[in-house]
């Protein structure tokens, strides 16, 4: 599978499913009307028991890998254990909250990358060398273990091990307007569902972040 933005090179046997695209001209500090409508209207139609269905794979993915589910929960699984904690997700961005909520509500993986700090195509592969990777909210960055699955750009930056946790360095800030997401599945994934999800989420961003959206 490639793309000029993405390219999927993980093993066939690992059974990753994954969807990349990019939008430009979005904004990342206004919270439009519209942008709130289609995140309340997210928010009643959660379902739990859905959301943990379809997230349940990631579980099997990691042991598979020989990691930690609880040490390295997938991103839904932490959006999940959020929501349970507080009820609610925690308000980041426009965009960030966007997205979050459509990965609570669909159980797949979501990141978002500021395009002006990577450089295109990004990979989803294995490691090979010891890549370095500092994570977000990390001071320091640290070499990755031989032979697990990151999204890594095309100058060899690391931007997201697993679907655990994105890097420092390509994290939304309020000024980010050209943006790369990417919508991850596991084996279990149907790839028409990942599809959907992938369609609805760019078509909500483009209305509800859209730099003139109200």
């Amino acid at each position: 599978m490639f793309s000029p933005i993405f390219c999927l090179l993980t093993p066939p046997n690992l059974g990753l499913k994954a969807i990349a695209f990019s939008l430009h001209s979005l904004s990342n500090l206004h919270y439009s009307n519209t942008l709130q409508v289609s995140l309340a209207r997210l928010r009643n139609q959660l379902n739990l028991r859905h959301s943990q269905r379809q997230m349940a794979g990631f579980t099997a993915l990691r042991l598979r890998m020989g990691r930690s589910p609880k040490r390295f929960p997938a991103s839904p699984q932490a959006l999940l254990d959020q929501y349970q904690r507080h009820s609610c997700l925690r308000p980041i961005s426009p965009i960030v909250d966007l997205y979050n909520q459509w990965s609570l509500n669909s159980g797949l993986s979501i990141g978002a990358h500021d395009l002006r700090h990577l450089q295109l195509p990004a990979s989803l592969t294995l490691t090979q060398d010891g890549e370095c990777f500092q994570a977000l909210g990390s001071q320091t960055g640290h070499p990755l273990p031989t032979g697990e699955y990151a999204y890594i750009d095309a100058q060899g930056q690391v931007l997201c091990r697993m679907e655990y946790r994105q890097c420092a360095a390509t994290a939304l800030d309020e000024t980010s307007d050209s943006v790369l997401f990417i919508v991850q599945g596991h084996p279990d994934t149907d790839p028409q569902y990942l599809q959907q999800v992938a369609a609805g989420l760019k078509n909500d961003l483009m209305r509800c972040c859209a730099s003139r959206a109200a």
